[in-house]
């Protein structure tokens, strides 16, 4: 059985940090190192799934989820695109939330390079009033769209310029009896939306 060994602290949102692909003899040396969480495990979710989705799924094979951490895809807006591409991608049907927010301290700064360049206080204040704020768009796509959908869907706004955020790998821990957690990995990861399982551990004592 593929086993994924994650050599992980468990915090309020359960983090995994790295990961390894090892076999299953490798595990017992490991045991040696680490301290492993009996009786739960992880599985690496494929990057379309959605909560209800997957709740739904577990329940039906009465596997109880201890915890789940599925975040949908976002994005930054790292121009200033027309009103018109902001509306439309705001009342864009696979757009969960756009959220603004309005950039003070690039304002501030390029108000200190014209200072810097020998404006006046006069032409600064000036400038000051006479320019619009810069604001920063955060949009937050619907969780069955991944990186391939979103460029599909942002190449209809030419004007658009982004950059993804960092995601979170999508997991869910679940819980098996203790000493069944193999066989209840192997059973998981049979699921064609699990890409992987993952024993929980800690630093040794």
């Amino acid at each position: 059985m593929k086993t994924l060994l994650s050599i992980s602290f468990i915090f309020v949102f359960s983090c995994i940090s790295m990961a390894q692909v090892i076999d299953d003899s490798s595990v017992d040396q490991a045991q040696s190192g680490y301290n492993f969480v009996e009786g739960q495990f992880v599985a690496y979710l494929a990057d379309t799934v959605t909560p209800g989705f997957v709740e739904r799924k577990f329940q039906d094979l009465n596997i109880q989820i201890l915890d789940i951490q599925i975040e949908p895809l976002t994005i930054s807006i790292v121009n200033q695109p027309s009103e018109t591409s902001i509306d439309s991608l705001r009342a864009h049907p696979q757009v969960l939330s756009m959220h603004t927010i309005v950039d003070k301290t690039s304002m501030e700064r390029t108000l200190k390079a014209l200072k810097d360049n020998g404006w006046t206080e006069e032409q600064i204040d000036e400038a000051r009033s006479d320019a619009a704020p810069m604001e920063m768009y955060f949009i937050q796509f619907d969780y069955p769209v991944n990186e391939r959908k979103v460029k599909i869907i942002m190449g209809e706004y030419r004007d658009v310029a982004y950059k993804f955020l960092p995601v979170p790998y999508r997991t869910v821990t679940l819980k098996a009896k203790e000493g069944e957690e193999p066989t209840l990995m192997n059973k998981v990861e049979q699921l064609p939306f699990v890409e992987g399982t993952a024993m929980i551990a800690g630093p040794p004592e």
